[in-house]
């Protein structure tokens, strides 16, 4: 078993550590409302089609997905006296809590069946859809930095993160009450309640983020690197063997997991439910507060399998519990037993968060072995083709999530009216479970053999200590 005692000035303080967690919380629900209410709102609701749900919904993550590295390199250079990562939180998190309730309030609902050049609902959600997601980038890129730089001690870091978790898993329980709120008798429809819920979250949003921003102090301690232009500084991070395969690993997760998981309401509700959107609402309720139990179970057991062993052991063992609950799900969607559900869930949330609690503190990690190649400090970058990948990703399981639904069959205003027939019940079953569960196993596969090992990562530290003793000896002589 490792020593995993830490060294009195790597250690974080309690308050930073909750502190800095806070904004866990503000990205949660920033990232959760749009993921979670999207396509119910759009197709279901507005009964826009399929195809252009999700291609609405993909555009604005490919677009930020393209501003991540430039914001997280900006962030890297940045001079300010405020520092290099506050600024950026700090407008990021005002602008999202201010669009967050206009994503509900599409114009000229009379064209959501035109072609997608005269639809106005199709743009609106596109380019309101876009505003959110680069000013959501502006805040998260430079917070995952800042949370980045506090430590450089192979355990604390996992800790640290952890707190991100800890608190922020209120917002994926909030997340999971959202379409039952919406859905609450005081409100005329969804629509007028996805919007009124989401001023509420921008409540949330707004004093959450801003706990960080005012109270979390940047490390001093971390040189800033002389301004790098944006393309080598991106391919740079891009050529590192270990952040590669982390990279394709997380893609494969949150395109597998997301792109069926966004459809799963839209057969759970007509097939198992019988029509009922309460039931759904009151389902996932449940749901959310199985999930968020099991979630803070999975961080502290993935925590102790990674401080027993190691990072990529403790992702390999919470992908394998998310493999599982996923492939349960095969007989678990059906109406003679929508509880079975409960199941599936918590043995797939005992991996799932710690995951992606692995994922964030080996890309600090990474941080460190850049440095040794290249003399930079860049958690920015890092943390920006971070963003980058989960963007990109989430693009695909927009244009995913929609070609499910295209290629089952679905109609909504057919189901409405006739119902679900067994054969688009079969393919929807078939496309969900199949894809998150081929998705799991490549994912699985790759960690298990992922190289950047505990012994690997504390000799990285080993060698910035003693190059950064040199440098501070040159310097006095």
């Amino acid at each position: 078993m490792p020593n995993t005692s830490i060294p009195k000035n790597e250690r974080v303080s309690l308050g930073t550590k909750i502190f800095w967690g806070f904004g866990g919380l503000a990205d949660n629900f920033m990232f959760n409302t749009l993921n979670a209410l999207g396509l119910l709102i759009y197709v279901k609701f507005f009964e826009m089609p399929n195809l252009l749900a999700g291609v609405a919904l993909a555009v604005p993550r490919f677009m930020d997905a393209i501003t991540d590295p430039l914001i997280g390199n900006w962030s890297d250079n940045c001079r300010s006296p405020k520092g290099r990562r506050i600024p950026f939180m700090l407008w990021g998190v005002i602008s999202c809590a201010l669009i967050l309730p206009f994503l509900w309030t599409p114009p000229y609902l009379e064209t959501i069946d035109n072609p997608w050049y005269s639809n106005a609902p199709f743009w609106y959600l596109t380019l309101v859809g876009s505003a959110l997601a680069f000013f959501y980038t502006l805040f998260v890129v430079p917070y995952t930095a800042l949370g980045f730089e506090l430590t450089p001690n192979y355990d604390e870091r996992t800790r640290v993160v952890a707190w991100r978790m800890y608190i922020g898993l209120a917002g994926s329980l909030g997340s999971f009450s959202l379409y039952k709120l919406i859905n609450l008798d005081v409100f005329n429809n969804q629509g007028q309640g996805a919007f009124w819920v989401s001023i509420g979250i921008s409540v949330i949003v707004l004093a959450s983020g801003m706990i960080p921003v005012a109270f979390v102090k940047e490390n001093q301690k971390v040189r800033i690197p002389d301004p790098i232009k944006i393309g080598p500084a991106f391919a740079t991070a891009l050529k590192n063997k270990n952040f590669l395969i982390l990279f394709f690993a997380y893609v494969i997760i949150v395109v597998a997991t997301i792109s069926g998981g966004s459809v799963l309401p839209l057969l759970m509700i007509p097939y198992v439910l019988d029509g009922s959107d309460k039931a759904w609402g009151d389902l996932s309720l449940v749901l959310g507060f199985l999930s968020v139990g099991m979630s803070y179970v999975s961080l502290f057991l993935i925590g102790w399998i990674s401080r027993k062993w190691s990072k990529s052991i403790a992702m390999s063992v919470g992908i394998a519990f998310a493999l599982v609950g996923t492939a349960l799900l095969w007989p678990a969607i059906d109406p003679r037993w929508p509880w079975a559900l409960y199941i599936t869930s918590i043995i797939a949330f005992l991996g799932f968060q710690g995951c992606w609690l692995m994922v964030d503190t080996i890309t600090a990690d990474i941080c460190d072995e850049d440095e040794l190649i290249t003399g930079r400090r860049r958690e920015g970058m890092f943390s920006a083709v971070k963003g980058f990948t989960l963007k990109l990703a989430i693009t695909i399981t927009s244009l995913v999530g929609g070609g499910i639904l295209q290629i089952s069959g679905y109609d909504a205003k057919d189901i409405k009216e006739n119902g679900i027939t067994p054969d688009v019940v079969f393919d929807m079953k078939l496309l969900i479970v199949g894809t998150q569960c081929a998705g799991l196993l490549a994912a699985l596969i790759i960690m298990i053999y992922y190289p950047l090992t505990r012994k690997q990562a504390e000799r990285n530290r080993e060698l910035l200590k003693i190059r950064h003793t040199n440098k501070q000896l040159a310097h006095t002589q």
